[in-house]
C-alpha cells in the first residue's frame, strides 16, 4: 500500500524524551545490554545466535537521604530481570545477566554505586526457540517516520545541554509542547545532592539549566528556520523542576530517581527513535532486549525507520510514514503488510511507486545485515 497526502502542520505537537538515566530507559539499556551479550556468547559458544528474549525488566526503587553536601542510600535499587533465553554451555545466565546490568548501569549513571541484580530468566518455549533464523517469531507491528520536525530534533539534542550544566544527574526527562509557532519546554533534571551545597546552590544550578536550554533552543530554532502554522518556531516558557516547594525539592544523592523516587520498566519510556511522540504514528512494542535474528518487533521497527529516511529523500517528499507487519512465522522479508504514506506536492506514478518499491524491497532483503549492528550497539533504540 503506498499513498501519498498533501503535506499538513498540525497545529500543536508533543514530543516527550527520557533520558539515558530515566529508570524507563535505564531498564531499556539494561535488556539491550544482556541481549548483546547473549549474542556475544552464543556466538562464541555455538557459532549462531540462539532464541532469546529479555524485554522484561523491571527497576524496583530503593531508598535513599539525600542532603545539601552529601546523603546516603538507605535502601538499594532492584533490577529484576524476566524473560527467556537458551542456556549456555560455559555459562550461567545469571552471571551474563549480572555482568550486562552492573556494566550499563555503572557507565550510565556514574555516582550510582548500590544496587541489586535479581535474574529470573528461564527457557523459552520450543515452538518459538525453533523460529530463529527460519521466520518471524511474532505477529507484531513495525513503524517509522522521518524527517523529525524541529521540535523533536530539538529535544533530543537538550538532554546533553542539560548534563552539561553543574550539578545535574543523568536522570533528565524533557517535554515540548508547541501551540503554533510557541514553543513551551518543561525540564525535570535529578540534582546531585555532593555538587550542591545549599538551597541557593540548588536554585541556581536550575537557573543555569534554564538558561542552558534557553540558549540552546534559540540558537537551533534560529539555525534552522522552519514554516509551523504559518511562522517561524519562537522561543516561549522553559520550567525546571516545577514539582519544587518548600523544603520539597529534586535533590538526590545519584542523579536519579531509581534511588528512591522512581521505578522503570523495559518498554515503557521512550521509542526506536529516542522520541515519545503521540502526534505520530508509534507501535507498543518494547524493541530493546528482543533476539535480533527473528524478532520483528525489534527488528521491523528499527527497518521502519531506516525506510522512512530513505523514502523522505525522494525529490518532492516532506514526509515519509512506513508501517510493517509480520505475521509469525512467515519470512521476515515477507510481510503481512507493507505500507507507505507519503506527504508532499507529488503524484503516484509508476516511476514514484518503482522507486518506493525497491527501497523496500532492498531493506526487507538486508534483515541479515542489521544483526551486526544490534549485536555491536550502532543502532539507536530508545
Amino acid at each position: 500500500m503506498i499513498v501519498i497526502n498533501k503535506p499538513f502542520t498540525p497545529p500543536y505537537e508533543v514530543v516527550e524524551r527520557k533520558g539515558l538515566g530515566h529508570p524507563d530507559t535505564l531498564a531499556d539499556g539494561i535488556s539491550e545490554a544482556i541481549s548483546r551479550s547473549l549474542c556475544r556468547q552464543y556466538l562464541e559458544e555455538s557459532g549462531q545466535i540462539l532464541h532469546h528474549n529479555v524485554d522484561k525488566v523491571l527497576i524496583i526503587a530503593g531508598q535513599s537521604a539525600p542532603r545539601f553536601g552529601g546523603g546516603s542510600i538507605l535502601k538499594p535499587p532492584s533490577v529484576v530481570v524476566g524473560g527467556r533465553a537458551s542456556r549456555l554451555q560455559n555459562k550461567l545466565l545469571s552471571e551474563i545477566i549480572e555482568d550486562a546490568a552492573a556494566s550499563h548501569l555503572h557507565k550510565t549513571v556514574k555516582n550510582l554505586k548500590q544496587f541489586q541484580v535479581e535474574p529470573r530468566l528461564e527457557q523459552g518455549a520450543p515452538e518459538l526457540a525453533s523460529l530463529i533464523g527460519r521466520g518471524a517469531n511474532d505477529t507484531s507491528i513495525g513503524v517509522g517516520y522521518a524527517p523529525l520536525s524541529q521540535t523533536e530534533q530539538l529535544i533530543l539534542d537538550l538532554e546533553d545541554t542539560v548534563r552539561q550544566v553543574r550539578g545535574a544527574g543523568e536522570d533528565i526527562k524533557l517535554m515540548a509542547v508547541r501551540r503554533g509557532s510557541h514553543l513551551t519546554l518543561v525540564v525535570a533534571v535529578a540534582m546531585v545532592s555532593k555538587f550542591i551545597g545549599s538551597r541557593e546552590e540548588y536554585e541556581e544550578a536550575k537557573l543555569n539549566v534554564r538558561e542552558a536550554v534557553e540558549k540552546k533552543a534559540r540558537s537551533q530554532l534560529e539555525r534552522v528556520p522552519g514554516e509551523v502554522a504559518g511562522g517561524a518556531e519562537r522561543m516561549g516558557e522553559v520550567y525546571v523542576n516545577c514539582a519544587d516547594a518548600g523544603e520539597n525539592i529534586y535533590l538526590t544523592v545519584t542523579g536519579c530517581s531509581l534511588e528512591m523516587g522512581d521505578d522503570g520498566a523495559t518498554g515503557r519510556g521512550n521509542r526506536g527513535n529516542g522520541l515519545i511522540t503521540p502526534m505520530r504514528p508509534m507501535t507498543m512494542e518494547a524493541i530493546a532486549g528482543k533476539n535480533p535474528v527473528s524478532h520483528v518487533g525489534k527488528i521491523y521497527n528499527v527497518m521502519a525507520q531506516k525506510i522512512a529516511a530513505d523514502i523522505a529523500e525522494m525529490e518532492g517528499v516532506s514526509e515519509a510514514y512506513v508501517t510493517l507487519v509480520s505475521k509469525i512465522g512467515s519470512p521476515i522479508s515477507q510481510p503481512l503488510l507493507r505500507g507507505v504514506q507519503i506527504c508532499g506536492e507529488m503524484e503516484l506514478t509508476a516511476g514514484v511507486e518503482a522507486r518506493v518499491n525497491s527501497i523496500l524491497d532492498w531493506h526487507l532483503e538486508s534483515a541479515d545485515d542489521l544483526v551486526e549492528q544490534f549485536v555491536k550497539g550502532r543502532l539507536t533504540l530508545f
